[in-house]
């Protein structure tokens, strides 16, 4: 029994002892270690870059013909792709006596004016007028289109273009203004249909 505790109190002492020894100093060169350790972890990772997804532009094929602006009292359809805006100053906007809007891309342009019509029964001078400074010039045969219960004029125009070499242009007549319509495209079937979207869902307040 007394050997027994005597073991049992060396087992006790050996553990105080090796409590109590004194632990190894850190080294600087530890120390940097173990600093840039925690700095390489604490920086964020790499984040990841959106992709790029390419969209078809149009000269392969006509544009999405499901956009419709509505303003100044009328609405007409245009290319989903692309938007119709005020084509005046800031300080002499667009009216609905007057105005103008454009839209384009690298594959297409579109103008269209209005103004007041003073009685005139043929819109006709309108093409003159959206076709002025240089923006073309009549080519083919005059084209008149009944659309719902409006009448619509449109013939094959030159341009200046190159990349746009084919143009179109129209002149119809609503309540009291008359309208001119304008555009460009790389083939006379889209500048055709680029038209024909615009007078389908043209309307305005008569």
């Amino acid at each position: 029994m007394k050997n027994k505790i005597t073991i049992l109190a060396l087992i006790f002492l050996l553990f105080v002892l090796s409590a109590c020894r004194p632990k190894p100093s850190t080294s600087n060169e530890n120390l940097i270690a173990i600093a840039v350790g925690k700095t390489l972890a604490a920086q964020p990772g790499p984040t990841i870059q959106p992709t790029y997804t390419p969209y078809p532009t149009l000269t392969s094929h006509a544009p999405t013909l499901e956009g419709l602006f509505c303003e100044y009292q009328f609405c007409i359809g245009h290319p989903v792709e692309i938007a119709l805006f005020d084509a005046r100053e800031a300080e002499n906007p667009s009216l609905y006596s007057e105005g103008s809007l454009v839209a384009y891309s690298p594959d297409t342009f579109t103008l269209l004016v209005w103004q007041l019509n003073h009685g005139s029964d043929d819109p006709q001078f309108m093409l003159d007028l959206v076709m002025k400074d240089g923006l073309g010039s009549r080519l083919g045969n005059l084209d008149v289109n009944l659309v719902g219960d409006l009448t619509f004029f449109y013939v094959p125009t030159s341009t200046a273009s190159a990349v746009l070499p084919v143009g179109g242009a129209a002149a119809w007549i609503c309540g009291d203004r008359a309208f001119g319509w304008m555009a460009y495209a790389p083939n006379k079937e889209i500048a055709y249909s680029l038209f024909e979207e615009a007078a389908s869902k043209f309307r305005c307040n008569q």
